[in-house]
């Protein structure tokens, strides 16, 4: 396979762990990236769904790049804080004026817009430290008019505006904006911009995407849905070949087969793990195979510690998760409800510990089958993570 090197020179690889930007850096998502490539050259919207560590923010780098559109990335996990059921618009448009900034800097033919959008924030530059004083005097007109100059930019400069919207989830959380009316206004006054929304929580995505689709003004609307999946297991092992034939890495075939079955075809895990031994090896460290994955584990047990500790009920959704683990790792609500309320010496009514399940679901922590079967992702990060998490915080919540 040959070798890539980026703008400035230096050697790209399959085994880099910061978001792509090239489709060379990919691996096997020439059939996603085309499809979203020839939705914004249609000005059709679209929504890009998958797993968390699936490759999302990459697929859609490459696909906007290679598109020659202009992208104005809101990464709205930046806002997410499981403390908070709300939002502020403060928040959001602090968010978003910031990557208004960061894309008038990324692209020259865009400072024609600095002075337009300073008048409408009443500041003589476009910096958050500037304009945080000004932000509950902006209006959704105001949003608009923004998003307007920079939309007649790209379209004179024969270019489309892509509004990224990554993490799409936490919309629903945003209080003060009209959403569906902010898109009805894109959607149909801006016909050279495209809106793509990417999300990990698949099911609350397609929730908050629903009540935008299905609300007036934007009612009727239609967001096209692509979902990224896992790797199978055979392009697990090649990407994995491929990714140490470039780091002219050698690694015994049973190395690779142990790695195929612990991360379950997660590109991130997988990557990871690639980028990890080829340093070890490379810089004569002891591979220690089991510290990568603990160290995938850990980055998995801290999300889910964090929502744990900031529920309403960590001691019940801790309990109903070890419940799950004490049925060997999947289970009915009733067997689940009963074991949960067991560990925790009190009733957990049926209902309630549906609507846990369904929330823990919802965030990607569990999965539910057609059978109504509730069980935890099969690679060992997540599974074991999840875990862990509901142990250190059952424990620290009964002591």
């Amino acid at each position: 396979m040959l070798r890539c090197r980026n703008y400035y020179g230096a050697v790209t690889l399959l085994f880099s762990t910061r978001p792509k930007e090239r489709r060379e850096d990919l691996y096997d998502r020439d059939k996603e990236i085309e499809v979203i490539k020839d939705s914004i050259s249609r000005g059709e919207w679209i929504a890009v769904l998958g797993m968390r560590r699936i490759g999302k923010t990459s697929v859609v780098n490459v696909a906007v790049n290679e598109s020659g559109g202009v992208k104005l990335r809101i990464d709205l996990l930046r806002l997410y804080n499981p403390a908070k059921k709300q939002y502020s618009k403060e928040e959001f448009l602090s968010l978003l004026i910031q990557a208004v900034n960061d894309t008038i800097k990324n692209y020259t033919f865009l400072g024609k817009a600095t002075r337009v959008i300073s008048n409408v924030l009443g500041v003589d530059e476009i910096e958050i430290s500037k304009v945080k004083v000004k932000l509950k005097r902006i209006r959704g007109q105001d949003v608009i008019y923004i998003l307007s100059q920079l939309n007649t930019l790209a379209k004179d400069n024969k270019k489309k505006l892509v509004l990224v919207f990554d993490e799409a989830q936490e919309l629903s959380k945003v209080a003060g904006i009209n959403f569906p009316s902010l898109f009805h206004d894109i959607y149909d006054n801006f016909t050279n911009t495209v809106v793509i929304f990417t999300g990990s929580m698949v099911r609350l995505v397609e929730k908050t995407l629903r009540d935008v689709e299905y609300n007036e003004p934007f009612f009727g609307r239609y967001i096209r849905k692509i979902e990224l999946t896992r790797f199978t297991r055979e392009q697990s092992k090649d990407f994995l070949l491929k990714g140490f034939e470039e780091e002219k890495v050698k690694v015994d075939e049973s190395v690779i087969e142990d790695a195929v079955k612990k991360f379950d075809g997660i590109p991130g895990w997988l990557t990871l793990f690639g980028s990890e031994y080829s340093f070890s090896v490379k810089h004569g460290l002891n591979v220690v195979v089991e510290a990568i994955v603990r160290k995938a584990v850990e980055e998995v047990k801290n999300e889910v510690k964090n929502f744990l500790n900031y529920s309403q009920s960590p001691l019940r959704y801790s309990a109903i998760i070890l419940a799950i683990d004490r049925l060997g790792g999947k289970g009915k609500l009733s067997e689940i409800a009963k074991v949960s309320s067991a560990l925790l010496g009190e009733e957990i009514p049926r209902a309630r510990a549906y609507e846990m399940l369904s929330r823990l679901v919802d965030l990607d922590f569990l999965k539910k089958d057609e059978e109504g079967i509730y069980s935890f992702h099969d690679d060992i990060p997540n599974r074991q993570g999840v875990v862990k998490a509901a142990e250190e915080v059952f424990k620290s919540r009964l002591t």
